[in-house]
């Protein structure tokens, strides 16, 4: 398969998970969700784990490619200066929309929490999403030592199934991440250290550890399916098999709850939807649309939210009730108008590059 095609079904499936993101955010702040509307949201739930697993495996195949280290730094960077921008916009946002609107008391807790604020995208709540792959970033240099040393496809699914595992152990046990408070661990906490998410810096390295750990099995098993062993095999079956790759993915996203385990469950929905894009590369074409809409797609994550907020503003004072009674047509139809928007002001501000870098990374 070549790579020029492989792309075309990520990035369409990039565009699909932007979509979702949009879908899972456009009833912000809404109670009364319709009972069809969270089935549909419920579904939209893969596009955070697919985002991670195609990140990491496309940084992990260029890893087995290279002879070069790994540009760690370079990669950081691109996250964490759209990271600081991002927060900082969001947040005089945030306080400029407080100040309008008299609404000192959620000014004041929009800061009360500086931590959040700088580690844990609590400026806006979709920012995690920066310091969580930054996270799984770091991990990439323990497979290029397991590279280095050439460790072997056998170990790799070792280390797989053990990364699996655990998270899933944490999971289970209540030690998993707590929003909006951001705090992890805390049923450990509470039986050996009760007052160690009080102190700043336990607090941040426990998530960090958290995120760790949520990363490791999809930065393992990105691993293993690029192995120079593996690679070109697994490439080949699943272009042989597009129609089965789209099945499983729907279906595992659909149902997968009911049968599988969570950390099982979340993960797969991220590698059933990188399986079933690449599988889809194999009968599409290169259309420069759907380039552009993966090539966006990071952009639009980062800006769809401040249209969301708008959208819900316009919507409340055309009809007061449509927080207590929201409709999905009108979800739907925002949600497209989000994308359209989204993706239009991002390829304007792609195209001038010292903004594009500050804004996106690239």
């Amino acid at each position: 398969m070549k790579e020029q095609q492989r792309l075309v079904g990520i990035d369409l499936f990039r565009g699909f998970a932007i979509y979702a993101v949009i879908l899972l955010h456009i009833d912000e702040g809404i109670q009364n969700i319709p009972v069809a509307w969270s089935r549909i949201t419920d579904f939209a739930l893969f596009a955070v784990p697919f985002f991670l697993a195609t990140a990491f495996y496309f940084a992990i195949n260029k890893l087995y490619q290279s002879k070069e280290p790994y540009p760690l730094r370079q990669r950081l960077l691109r996250l964490l200066i759209p990271y600081g921008f991002w927060s900082i916009f969001y947040l005089l946002y945030k306080s400029a929309k407080y100040v309008a609107g008299g609404d000192s008391d959620k000014l004041a807790e929009l800061f009360q929490d500086p931590l959040s604020l700088i580690f844990f995208g609590g400026a806006a709540f979709h920012l995690y999403f920066l310091p969580l792959l930054g996270t799984g970033t770091l991990l990439i240099r323990l497979v290029e030592v397991l590279i280095s040393r050439r460790f072997s496809l056998s170990g790799l699914g070792l280390l797989s199934l053990i990364s699996v595992l655990l998270y899933e152990a944490v999971l289970l046990s209540g030690n998993g991440l707590k929003t909006p408070e951001n705090i992890a661990f805390e049923s450990l906490l509470t039986a050996v250290f009760p007052t160690g998410n009080s102190i700043p810096f336990v607090r941040l390295i426990l998530v960090v550890f958290f995120w760790a750990l949520k990363c490791l099995p999809y930065v393992m098993l990105a691993a293993v399916l690029t192995h120079p062993t593996l690679n070109q095999r697994f490439l080949k079956l699943v272009s042989q098999h597009t129609l089965l790759g789209i099945v499983v993915f729907v279906a595992l996203n659909a149902f997968g709850a009911f049968v599988l385990p969570q950390a099982i469950y979340e993960i797969a929905r991220g590698y059933t939807a990188l399986i079933a894009a690449i599988a889809c590369s194999s009968l599409l074409k290169e259309n420069p649309l759907i380039r552009s809409l993966g090539l966006c797609s990071f952009g639009i994550y980062l800006i769809h939210l401040l249209f969301v907020e708008v959208f819900q503003s316009i919507f409340v004072r055309l009809n007061p009730n449509y927080v207590n009674d929201p409709s999905i047509v009108v979800f739907l139809l925002a949600s497209i108008v989000i994308l359209l928007l989204g993706w239009g002001i991002t390829t304007l501000l792609m195209k001038r590059k010292m903004l594009s870098r500050l804004l996106f990374g690239f």
